[in-house]
Order: C-alpha cells, then structure tokens, then sequence
C-alpha cells in the first residue's frame, strides 16, 4: 500500500498538478487530497478499525471515498500509457496532452461507476459438473452450495445476506460449503447482519472455514460467532457428511501474524483411510500443493474474487499459483474457486467477473 501510495501520489503531483497554471497554494491543497485519496487505507484506519482493511465506517463515508481512491487508481494507469504514447508518437504529431488526460479522467470516471454498479449486484448462479474416475457410487450426483467471500461490512448487510440465503437454499443442494471471508468488522457490530446465515439448509449440513479477513476481525470471536448460527467451522478438521466423504477444512496462513494455528492438511485428515473421497475447504488456493501431498481429490477455495476486473485478474493469478477462478488441476489435485459471492468495501469493483453462488455436482465417469 506504501508503495502504491508514494508512486501514485508522486505521480499525479508531477505530471499532473505542478503543470497546471494555478496559484502555488492551490497546486498544495490539490496535492495534499491527491495524497489523501491515494492514502486511503491509511486515512480509514485512523477512523476505523486497527487493521486496512475493515473499517467500520458508515457506507455513506465509505462509498465516495472508495469512488474516488478507484478513480484515482484507474486514472493513474491511463496516465501512465498517456505519457508513454506521447514520449514516442504523440508529441512528433504535435497533439496536446490536457485533452487526453480530461478524456481519461471521465474514462476512469465512468469505468469505476459501472464497476461498482456490477459489484454490488447480486449473485448469479454459476452451475458447474465435476467428473471424477474413482468418485464413490454413495457421492455420484452429490450437489454442493459453494459459497465464499460474502463480506459482510458496510455495504452488505442484514438484507444481502437474507437474499443470498434464499437464493442458496433455491438450490436444494445436499450440502452448503462456505470458504472464508465471511466478515469485515466486528462481531458485536456485524453479527446481526451475519447471523442471517443461520436460515441456510442442506441435507448433509452447512461447513465453513475462515478466511483472511476474519483474523483481521478477530478471529475467536467471529469462530464462536458462525458456529453459533450452525455452520460446523472445519478448523484444521474432517468430518463425515456421507460414510464415503471426508470434508476437511484448514485454517488461513494469516493466522501466522495473529498467533493462532496456522493451516494443517495433514492434521485435517489425520486417521483418514485411503477409501473416503476427499474434499478440502481452503480459503486460500495456493495451499493446493499441500492438499494434494494429502491425497485430496477436490479443493474448494475463494479469496480470489475471480480477478475483479479484465487484466487485473492476471496480477491475482499471479500471486496464486497461476489461479483466479473456475476449475484448475494443481499435481493430481482438482482445484475449484469461486469468484465470491460478495465484494470487500476495500475495492468494490466488478468488471467481467460477476459474484456468484456455484452449485457443484460430482458425477462418476
């Protein structure tokens, strides 16, 4: 963030601002909002919460702030590949400069609308068919809800929860899987909004782990949380929905800075015979070289949100194995991720990568 901040914020100051004909002080004053905007974590957390990334701020607050800081962001990135065309061709065909960066202001402007539009629709349905060569009789046809990076926070409250609830259990899936991320905030301030996920249904149970975001929330108290509104949290452990199923869970690798238990795929299967068919739930899906040293058959993950947006789906992928969203096969292990069923406040844009409710259905070859 440090980084982003000194390099955007530099910049817009230099190529933007301090050409500009204006007076010193108001070359100043813009600078300094300049700063503030490409600051923003920073500046939320002095009013939110101790951590960047869940302030709790009112939505009114944290709406326009995030506007701006995206447009900033996408208006950076135009500026960058405006001073590069006019270093090489531009200035030869005498062309001025001020019209194209108004041109990419309104550009960014417009992109950040309709990206934020996008992310704060709900969630379509994505249907998806897994085969497997060695999938038990017991679990051909088996159905699972994945759902992942619901975000409760500002933005989604108490009435998004309740619709993506409706829409889950639409679906009559025979079993309800949630991959972390559930909460941006505190549980005595979000818990009336999450609590909604108690009305989930499925035959087999409702199974969830957590993700990054509820160690920056306070892990303990958000674990004690969703296991109170029925969700069996797979910390680092299996279960038996179906006699020929292991559904394990792990931890994220963010409990490291939180001191807590970090992920353990072994410990997660420890005593498994090789007969079960075997299910991870793993937040992050860069853990998927460890689940397959276990013998797991299927990782289910989120974290990703799909890449967001076209392009910058491909610097996710890069920090993830090479993975941002749908079906992957990582040394045997089949990897599935979700693009997330919300959007975090921090960068609430969607372009090309909606948010989604994934139905999965094992069939046997």
């Amino acid at each position: 963030m440090w980084i982003y901040l000194l390099l955007s914020g530099s910049l817009m100051i230099v190529r933007v601002i301090m050409p500009l004909k204006i007076r010193r002080i108001w070359k100043i004053l813009l600078s300094i909002v300049v700063l503030l905007i490409a600051g923003k974590f920073y500046v939320l957390r002095l009013f939110g919460s101790k951590t960047l990334f869940n302030p709790e701020l009112p939505a009114w607050v944290l709406l326009p702030f995030t506007w701006l800081f995206a447009v900033q962001m996408f208006f950076t990135i135009w500026l960058v590949l405006i001073d590069v065309y006019f270093w090489i061709i531009g200035r030869r065909l005498g062309m001025k400069r001020g019209r194209w960066l108004i041109g990419a202001m309104v550009i960014s402007a417009m992109l950040v609308s309709y990206g934020m539009y996008e992310g704060m629709k709900t969630p379509v349905i994505t249907r998806k068919e897994l085969v497997f060569k060695e999938l038990p009789d017991e679990l051909d046809g088996l159905t699972i809800a994945h759902l992942s990076d619901i975000h409760v926070d500002p933005f989604t409250g108490a009435d998004r929860v309740r619709e993506i609830v409706r829409l889950t259990n639409g679906l009559q899936a025979d079993l309800i899987v949630i991959t972390g991320d559930f909460v941006d905030g505190r549980a005595d301030v979000r818990g009336k909004d999450l609590q909604e996920i108690r009305h989930l249904e499925a035959r087999l149970g409702v199974f969830g782990v957590p993700g990054n975001h509820e160690y920056y929330s306070g892990y303990k108290q958000w674990n004690e949380f969703i296991r109170s509104c029925g969700v069996r949290m797979l910390n680092n452990r299996c279960e038996f929905p179906l006699t020929d199923l292991a559904l394990g869970g792990v931890t994220d690798p963010t409990a490291r800075k939180f001191g807590e238990a970090m992920p353990d795929v072994e410990k997660a299967f420890a005593g498994v015979s090789e007969r079960p068919f075997r299910i991870l739930l793993a937040h992050q899906p860069k853990l998927a070289p460890y689940a397959a040293r276990t013998g797991v058959e299927l990782q289910l993950s989120g974290h990703t949100h799909g890449g967001m947006i076209y392009g910058l789906d491909l610097l996710v992928a890069f920090f993830n194995l090479g993975m941002y969203s749908g079906e992957y096969e990582v040394d045997g292990t089949r990897v599935f991720i979700s693009n997330g069923t919300g959007i975090w406040n921090g960068f609430p844009l969607r372009l090309g990568h909606r948010s989604e409710i994934v139905l999965l259905t094992l069939k046997k070859e």
